[in-house]
């Protein structure tokens, strides 16, 4: 409470006379819409809380960034618009709130603006996308793609480098997406726990019954197997409605659960990080993704290699991973035993075969590579190769392992980047996240002996792009806002992190105590 009257004391006083003065005039437009349009009391009171926390998020800046965060990873501004009819344009405006914090710190704090190298080349793959639109078949497609990153992706990456300028809010911002994460885990956890699928939460923990396991009854046809039948499995898919992309956007918080809880000292903070992690690793599992338990598995072995997981440990980690599919998913093991069948797409000598959706993802992804073998320079152009290409490439018999009847899009990311915007694009993409991995390892490496709390902050953000990168092997680059707001708040953690930042911080916090003494 000292701080927000610290920080109500800062504002100059010129800009509280406008808060107040606009304050009373708002007030008067909402009794007035209220007694003569006899709009709905509740929508004007609504409308009125968010006025009201503009106002406040002059004062207290932070919280905006907060509350944008926790609104992006939990989808609930979209789930409103999809489920419940909240109009567009208001869904649109809540993505503005982190416009607040940024004009404060920058027009009322004076703060200097932030930027850096990845985002000057996030302007640079802006730049292949228009060109790689010149070869588009539909040019509303690749336009509105680029919109799409324009405002997911570049802006919102600008605006998290600006608005996360201190340590302390950057533990805020990475509490915010657990508390999403954790949210959305234990919504699930309740659905499996229960058997209350019915109940989803809103729309936050939907859904979907689809198809999940081979009964190896296949048909084949000349050279290509047709669509084999398949049990119907539950499979959880949170905000998004894909489980899939649901279990990727709650794996890539496992490792910044995990850190987070190396550096707490409290026993309670450490329980409470200890129950978030689970809940977040159990939704994991309820999604039944077979990319994310292999990208589990490797980013427990890249933590053991790096020693923050002893050998024991991993095993114990791992006989309680095992007790909590168990417990939550029993199915699990069953559907993960198909992974194995992979072998069989390279030789009949063995008694695994691929189910259908293993051979589905593999003949998409082949596709989506033939595609760009034929475009190499700029690819056909952003949006076009699902709507325009997929087809005739998937029925090409050298690598239809399944026979495909629609439009389908590349299940790898890197594949249909390359498809779409050529070695140019798929170059640029990958050299921005491999900028912000590198800063992030050099940061690590001058911390890890005087600073080692700060520097496995700077490694939980490390492996949680990891996570990303590596279910991105198994999926197309879909609500790429979660992936720009990770790099985001990666991006700035290199800025708050910076050990010359860091230096001069603590000189001026030294001077102030003697200058108070």
């Amino acid at each position: 409470m000292n701080k927000l009257f610290q920080m109500t004391a800062s504002v100059n006083p010129v800009v509280k006379q406008i808060v107040g003065y606009t304050s009373f005039v708002l007030l008067t437009v909402v009794a007035f819409t209220v007694l003569f349009m006899k709009l709905s009391v509740a929508m004007v009171l609504g409308g009125t809380f968010i006025l009201a926390f503009l106002f406040f998020m002059v004062f207290y800046p932070e919280a905006g960034t907060l509350v944008v965060t926790f609104l992006i990873y939990s989808n609930v501004a979209v789930v409103a618009y999809k489920f419940h009819g909240v109009p567009h344009l208001a869904v649109a405006a809540v993505s503005l709130l982190i416009c607040v914090p940024f004009a404060v710190y920058v027009l009322v704090m004076r703060e200097k603006v932030v930027l850096d190298y990845p985002l000057l080349l996030m302007f640079l793959y802006l730049a292949s996308l228009l060109i790689s639109s010149f070869f588009a078949k539909d040019i509303g497609i690749a336009l509105d793609r680029i919109v799409t990153f324009l405002m997911e992706g570049l802006v919102l990456y600008f605006l998290l480098i600006n608005v996360i300028r201190k340590v302390s809010t950057l533990d805020r911002v990475i509490w915010a997406m657990l508390i999403a994460g954790t949210v959305l885990g234990g919504m699930t956890l309740f659905q499996e726990a229960t058997t209350s699928y019915n109940q989803q939460f809103w729309g936050l923990a939907q859904r979907n019954l689809e198809y999940g396991f081979d009964d190896g009854s296949d048909e084949v046809q000349g050279n290509v197997p047709h669509q084999s039948k398949v049990r119907r499995a539950q499979r959880a898919s949170g905000p998004t409605g894909d489980p899939n992309r649901f279990a990727q956007i709650l794996l890539v918080l496992f490792p910044l659960g995990f850190f987070r809880f190396l550096r707490e000292h409290s026993l309670t903070a450490k329980i409470l990080l200890g129950l978030c992690t689970l809940l977040i690793l159990s939704g994991v599992l309820l999604t039944y993704s077979r990319g994310a338990f292999v990208t589990i598995i490797v980013l427990m072995i890249i933590m053991t290699i790096m020693r923050y997981i002893k050998f024991s440990y991993a095993i114990g980690a791992g006989i309680l991973l095992l007790s909590l599919i168990l417990i939550t998913s029993p199915g699990y093991f069953t559907r993960m035993d198909t992974i194995r069948g992979v072998k069989g797409l390279f030789t009949t000598d063995t008694e695994h075969q691929p189910d259908s959706v293993t051979r589905g993802r593999v003949t998409e992804m082949l596709a989506a590579f033939m595609v760009f073998l034929d475009h190499p320079l700029f690819g056909v152009g952003p949006g076009q190769y699902t709507p325009f290409y997929s087809m005739s490439y998937m029925s090409n018999p050298d690598i239809a392992f399944r026979r495909i009847d629609t439009t389908r899009r590349a299940h790898t990311l890197y594949f249909e980047l390359a498809a779409e915007t050529g070695i140019m694009g798929l170059s640029v993409f990958l050299l921005i996240v491999f900028l912000v991995v590198f800063k992030l390892w050099d940061i690590r490496s001058r911390l890890i002996k005087t600073q080692p709390d700060l520097a496995n902050l700077a490694t939980s953000f490390i492996l949680a792009i990891a996570a990303y990168l590596g279910t991105a092997i198994f999926l197309q680059l879909s609500y790429e806002r979660y992936y720009w707001l990770l790099l985001g708040v990666a991006a700035a953690a290199i800025q708050v992190l910076d050990p010359e930042k860091l230096e001069k911080q603590a000189t001026a916090t030294g001077f102030a105590k003697i200058l108070k003494f």
